[in-house]
């Protein structure tokens, strides 16, 4: 059989696809959660609060006064440590960001010199009505009977959800030796106070014996010694003097209060679109960030609100973090309500636009923050920025021919063919045009695809492309149009060199092009060993823009 190919033909199918990208990020957010921070206000001293700005909610505790502890003016006995002051919560009390509201404080008791301590004072915040924890009772000189301690501030005079009595002051001893007795602890937030014992032990308080809260009371005075004020902590009792005259028992500690809320977050900025920016996506991407008032780091979730006039009045979208996550990306931290993912205090909050604007439009934006497991209460931006969007997404692509019909290949000659393709794109990052599928093939015969860039070798298997104005062979044009225009890719740029590989683009451009008419070339060689047949190939061109 003659091995010169006879009536070889190929036969070119374009198929049009185009994709318009603009992209966006999802992530998920795992169910783990976390405690929001808070702030807490502690006062060692009658005072009055502001409520800061977007704070309509605070828990008070508070603790009464330590009572003083007896002074003594016998020659025998110790005198009563003083009673430890009551404790009491009221939750959710109501403020108005920017009021002032009374701190009381209960004072100290005094010790008494030669006869009882004084009861330490009540404490309270706003008024006795909304929340009141009862000062310690003064412990007592003898007259002769060991005087007992102090009573501890009862609960059940006070006024709160929470409420637990103060501990009562240990009794003072009655011999030669006398000591004064220790005072009792104030309640703490989970227990009442601890009392000392009414039959006499030792003057030490065990300090270990303190409920989680409280304050321990002073220690008994010695014989012939004062009694001791507790060293440190809240509302404890003071400790009674020893025998002797004209003795002093110790002064109680001064009460507290204690208040805790959930500050908003500052009102965030508005780092994306900057103000006034123009040519914006329809889909823009929103970044803003705020940073949590707490005392400690506290997680946000964020809000975009998008208008359609200056005054911020008439909402066109409103994308609340905590009504749906889709679009909100970057999130790194986990909250305990909804949304179940948040952003740290800090963290720039991104969110891609899930429903397009209308394009060559004036919008005004605001972005806004809380704390999901706070007041709830979103501080909004202080501004109200605009931008304004630009033409719609553009993408425009075809092809002057889906069929080339390439002829009767020859040892002696290359074949050659060609067609235009036609793109445009408003595309801010440009076009990219890529095409897919094999060399000519002929049932299990195919002809040698140029893998790399090379010229046409007559009487070798070759199968290539490019997008220029080529010599040898005489085939192709350059890309034209009106600047700014797209242009043949690398590996397809260069004059009489061709490439065939499939996946790679052959047309480009790094941003918004006009009309533009690319030619795009084929070459064809056979070697004498090629086998017979009728060779065909089916190409996908595909243009793909980034907006």
């Amino acid at each position: 059989m003659n091995r010169m190919v006879k009536q070889l033909s190929k036969m070119l199918k374009f198929f049009l696809v185009v994709v318009l990208i603009s992209g966006w990020i999802f992530s998920g957010w795992p169910g783990i959660q976390t405690v929001e921070a808070v702030t807490t206000d502690t006062f060692t001293a009658s005072t009055t609060w502001t409520a800061p700005t977007g704070v309509t909610s605070v828990t008070a505790e508070v603790w009464g006064g330590g009572g003083g502890g007896g002074g003594q003016n016998l020659a025998t006995d110790g005198g009563g440590g003083g009673g430890g002051g009551a404790y009491s919560k009221q939750t959710a009390i109501t403020v108005v960001p920017g009021n002032s509201y009374t701190v009381t404080v209960g004072a100290a008791g005094a010790g008494g010199t030669s006869g009882c301590g004084t009861t330490g004072g009540d404490s309270s915040f706003v008024n006795i009505s909304t929340v009141l924890a009862k000062g310690g009772v003064g412990g007592c000189n003898s007259t002769g009977t060991p005087p007992a301690g102090g009573a501890g501030g009862a609960a059940a005079s006070g006024v709160g959800g929470t409420k637990f009595d103060g501990g009562q002051g240990e009794i003072g001893k009655n011999n030669a030796t006398g000591v004064g007795g220790y005072g009792g602890s104030s309640a703490g937030t989970a227990a009442v106070g601890f009392s000392g014992p009414q039959a006499w032990s030792t003057e030490i308080y065990p300090t270990a014996s303190t409920p989680t809260g409280g304050g321990h009371g002073g220690d008994g005075g010695a014989k012939s010694a004062n009694g001791v004020a507790p060293v440190s902590g809240n509302s404890g009792g003071g400790g009674g003097s020893g025998e002797g005259t004209a003795m002093t028992g110790g002064a109680g500690a001064v009460g507290n209060v204690i208040l805790t809320y959930n500050k908003p977050p500052n009102a965030p900025s508005q780092d994306s679109p900057a103000n006034a920016t123009t040519g914006v996506s329809v889909t823009p991407t929103f970044l803003m960030t705020a940073i949590d008032a707490d005392t400690t780091v506290d997680n946000l979730s964020y809000k975009v609100t998008i208008y359609s006039n200056s005054a911020c009045a008439t909402v066109v979208q409103t994308n609340d973090q905590a009504v749906s996550s889709t679009g909100w990306t970057s999130t790194n931290a986990t909250c305990t309500a909804s949304p179940t993912a948040c952003y740290t205090s800090g963290t720039q909050g991104s969110f891609l636009t899930q429903t397009a604007l209308s394009a060559s439009t004036q919008y005004w934006w605001k972005a806004s923050a809380k704390d999901p497991d706070g007041s709830g209460v979103f501080m909004d931006s202080s501004t109200c920025n605009t931008f304004t969007t630009g033409a719609a997404q553009s993408l425009t692509f075809s092809l002057g021919a889906n069929s080339l019909n390439l002829g009767t290949l020859s040892t002696a000659a290359t074949i050659t063919g060609s067609h235009t393709m036609n793109v445009s794109t408003n595309a801010a990052n440009g076009v990219a045009v890529t095409y897919s599928g094999a060399t000519l093939t002929s049932g299990a015969n195919t002809i040698t695809a140029m893998s790399t860039a090379a010229a046409s070798s007559v009487g070798t298997e070759q199968f290539g492309i490019n997008a220029k104005l080529n010599t040898t062979p005489a085939v192709g044009a350059e890309c034209s149009g009106t600047v700014p225009i797209a242009a043949a890719a690398t590996g397809y740029a260069t004059v009489n060199s061709y490439k065939f590989v499939t996946g790679e683009t052959i047309v480009s451009s790094t941003g918004s092009i006009n009309s533009t008419v690319c030619t795009i070339s084929y070459i064809a060689n056979i070697a004498p060993p090629t086998e017979a047949g009728s060779y065909t190939s089916t190409l996908t061109y595909v243009a793909t823009g980034t907006f």
